[in-house]
């Protein structure tokens, strides 16, 4: 997407401006409607003024007044005011894409000013039925109403009048592609602004010139015009325009390739959308970003700014840029191998996309309509406004051609790309189940690893056992033999030292025997217990219960366990749970948590233990938020779905060894119960966090107030839930 929004349209109808400025002027607009009662032409501008200053403030309010300026107006001798009216209430009514109403109103106040021979007038009803019709791509028409009110600027030397009509005309060239065309409006109207010194119309000729060499691929040429109407927006203050110029010169970059300039004025571009507090500006300057981390391999990254564009944009309604991050997210979950992912995000693009033609084709729908409806609408108007000129009529038929054919080329093109996208999502459908298969293969060839482990773990033990008798028995017979050499003398002196030998020989090998054993003792050990723990059990015999007062306790149980567990077979229900157990081990490992138990289905775990780690409450929930997703995504292959409870606490545990016999790691106090209250207040589905856990991750998590909830045994407790990333 090389351009962040469409050309500029050079209106010829009356803009007012904004802020504070211009509500100041209206307020006091309003203040004089209601005192100045006296019904003439002082208050048929002043109603007409006002319904112009609210077409693009509150379109349906300046219909209002648009509405009494017009009964006004045809009680007035003077009907240029009812010309007026007329006019003001088709801007309204433009505004609200309310298409016909708006043509009426235009073509009412054409024949006024036809009538009344006012030329300037007349150019500016040309101008905004020409708006009309480009706003449902009736390029051809557009282009003849455009050029009648070009003649007409030409006639009476406005030139900010033709400086408007050649830039319209060029937008239409643009929109069907006969981009030299474009090209030579645009630069008659930039010719136009600049000997005229209106720096607004030159930057806006300067942004369309460089969006049509985008289109050319003369990326030199684009940046030109696009610094250079930069530089203008930055004179003038326009931080709208800044922010758009910044990212439309971001995206050239992204095409030349030269990423660490893209970075950097999408970054500027987004600084301003935030600040001017511009939603869909944001998400697009995160989709931008996050691309050209993608288009260097930076997946991390890319992944969060994706995720953030396309969270924005489906909150604003933004449904190209959401369309645009659901399509890069699928990209870089198939760059790493997360087919799953990418599969899902893919078929969302698809959605989206599709659901974006179909609003392209009611718009068509809506234009044919719109078409139909005009064509009765002007057919008294149209016979005394006959094309006489020539070369008017060879170019509004050589744009209904070019219209037709681009038709024709998108249909082809719109075609081909739902073909692909087939392909696409049918490899990535492939890869998936590919994954799925081959993790299941892992997950088999691992448990018949673990059982051959444990069959020669057994074998050893029972190696061990017989060579310890074996030793026990050589050691009686190197007695014996030691006696007959004492017997026998000197003489056997040197079969006594081979049989010496040989037991040497059998004694290192017993010792590699039982060092073996002893380093799969060790490691045996480290599955149970954290690594410190376990080196102080092996140096001192014992460990010492230790106090830690930074913690963050997690614990997670499946709903409604008791009642699917009726329904499946035991060995389903084990798989199940070995299967979620499992994941989460992996999870937890990956962000330094240790594992403390499993109690049925409840799993529990915590952070910042044995080694103190002052993050413990972030790692915490990263690891719940994992644990959460994994579960959602687990639930969809599932006949019996597996829901699952979070609840989350900080505070100070007490951590020691239990036992002498299958001794167990375990912590202890007032934190590792209010965390169990926690996951049993929560919901399914969700993460529920105490006020201790939510005061140390508010900076940097997204989390929704709950209120006060009665705990068992704790009383009232503030609660938050742990909102999705």
């Amino acid at each position: 997407m090389l351009q962040r929004c469409g050309l500029l349209l050079f209106l010829f109808i009356v803009i007012a401006s904004k802020g504070r400025a211009q509500q100041h002027v209206l307020d006091s607009l309003l203040r004089l409607e209601k005192t100045y009662l006296k019904e003439d032409t002082v208050r048929a501008k002043l109603l007409t003024d006002i319904a112009r200053r609210y077409y693009s403030i509150d379109p349906g309010v300046g219909a209002r007044y648009a509405a009494k300026g017009i009964q006004l107006g045809e009680k007035l001798p003077d009907k240029k005011f009812l010309a007026g009216a007329l006019s003001a209430m088709g801007a309204n009514k433009l505004t609200q894409a309310d298409y016909p109403a708006a043509l009426e109103n235009y073509q009412k106040a054409l024949q006024i000013n036809e009538r009344l021979g006012n030329l300037q007038g007349v150019g500016n009803n040309y101008n905004n039925i020409g708006l009309v019709y480009y706003s449902i791509f009736d390029y051809p028409r557009a282009l003849e109403y455009y050029q009648k009110t070009l003649s007409i600027n030409e006639r009476t030397g406005n030139k900010t009048g033709m400086g408007n009509s050649l830039g319209n005309i060029g937008n239409i060239y643009n929109e069907l592609h006969d981009y030299p065309r474009a090209i030579e409006y645009y630069e008659k109207a930039l010719a136009i602004s600049e000997s005229s010194n209106n720096l607004q119309s030159v930057a806006g000729n300067l942004v369309n010139l460089g969006n049509v060499y985008t289109q050319l691929l003369d990326y030199k040429k684009a940046l030109e015009y696009k610094q250079r109407a930069l530089k203008i927006n930055e004179q003038l203050g326009n931080q709208p325009r800044i922010a758009n110029n910044l990212g439309n010169i971001g995206n050239v970059y992204i095409q030349l390739a030269d990423y660490p300039a893209a970075i950097q004025y999408h970054e500027r571009a987004l600084a301003i959308s935030e600040k001017i507090k511009d939603k869909k500006g944001v998400a697009f300057n995160y989709a931008s970003i996050g691309n050209v981390h993608f288009l260097q391999k930076n997946y991390g990254p890319a992944l969060e700014y994706e995720s953030k564009a396309l969270e924005l944009a489906t909150s604003v309604g933004s449904l190209s840029t959401a369309s645009e991050a659901l399509l890069n997210l699928s990209q870089i979950y198939q760059a790493t191998e997360k087919f799953d992912s990418a599969y899902l995000a893919y078929q969302g693009y698809i959605v989206l996309r599709d659901s974006i033609n179909n609003v392209e084709k009611q718009k068509e729908v809506t234009k044919k309509s719109l078409q139909y409806e005009f064509s009765k609408k002007e057919d008294s108007l149209r016979q005394h406004q006959i094309l006489t000129d020539a070369k008017l009529e060879q170019q509004v038929l050589l744009a209904a051609k070019q219209q037709q054919e681009l038709e024709y080329k998108q249909i082809a093109i719109n075609l081909a790309n739902q073909e692909k996208a087939l392909q696409q999502l049918a490899y990535l459908k492939a890869q998936a189940d590919l994954q799925f298969e081959q993790s299941l293969t892992r997950e088999k060839e691992e448990q018949l690893s673990l059982a051959e482990n444990e069959k020669k773990l057994q074998a050893t033990q029972v190696s061990l056992q017989q060579t310890q008798i074996e030793l026990k028995d050589r050691e009686l017979q190197t007695r014996k033999t030691q006696g007959l050499l004492y017997l026998g003398g000197i003489a056997l002196l040197s079969l006594l030292s081979f049989f010496i030998f040989r037991n040497f020989l059998n004694q290192q090998k017993s010792n590699r025997i039982i060092q073996a054993e002893k380093q799969k003792s060790d490691e045996l050990l480290l599955n149970i217990l954290p690594a410190e723990v376990a080196g102080e059990l092996k140096e001192n015999g014992r460990a010492m219960a230790r106090q830690f007062n930074e913690v963050t306790v997690l614990f997670t149980d499946f709903v409604d366990f008791t009642q699917i567990s009726e329904k499946l077979s035991a060995q389903d229900l084990v798989s199940e749970l070995h299967l979620n157990f499992k994941a989460f081990d992996e999870i937890i490992e990956r962000y330094g948590l240790e594992k403390i138990k499993t109690i049925g289905d409840a799993y529990m775990a915590v952070s910042g233990l044995p080694v103190p780690n002052p993050q413990h409450a972030q790692m915490a929930a990263k690891a719940a938020l994992e644990i959460q997703a994994f579960v959602r995504e687990r639930q969809k292959d599932m006949a019996q779905k597996f829901e699952i409870r979070i609840g989350m606490h900080s505070g100070p545990v007490v951590a020691g060894i239990v036992g002498v016999k299958k001794f167990a790691y375990d912590i202890w106090g007032d934190t590792v119960n209010t965390a169990a209250r926690m996951e049993s207040s929560s919901e399914p589905g969700k993460i529920n966090l105490s006020g201790a856990t939510y005061a140390l991750l508010k900076d940097t998590f997204k989390c929704d107030y709950r209120g006060k909830i009665t705990a068992k045994h704790k009383g009232e407790i503030d609660m938050y839930f742990l909102k999705e990333r």
